[in-house]
């Protein structure tokens, strides 16, 4: 019985962290959507080239919620989720 028991519960952990996993946002996704037209990995566009910004994550967090320059503002537009994920796609390809 406590056997059948420690295995139901962890199903359900296994479960619920597949299902967490599963709801993980794409930053390549975001950024195609959202910063694709401004911005390409290697080269400068309208904004710098991908490889070119910032290495630090909580700048590239701060520019993508409140802009700079020509850049808009997308901390009304992105959840916190959604801004991370582009901080680690943007970090990966550099």
């Amino acid at each position: 019985m406590k056997k059948t028991i420690a295995v139901m519960i962890a199903a359900a952990a296994f479960g619920l962290t597949s299902q967490v996993a599963m709801a993980e946002v794409d930053g390549a996704k975001v950024f195609s959507k959202k910063c694709k037209m401004c911005h390409k990995i290697d080269k400068k566009k309208v904004g710098p080239a991908v490889k070119d910004m910032s290495s630090d994550p909580a700048v590239l967090k701060q520019v993508i919620s409140e802009g700079r320059k020509m850049m808009p503002k997308f901390g009304k537009k992105l959840n916190a989720e959604e801004i991370d994920a582009v901080v680690a796609f943007i970090k990966s390809n550099q």
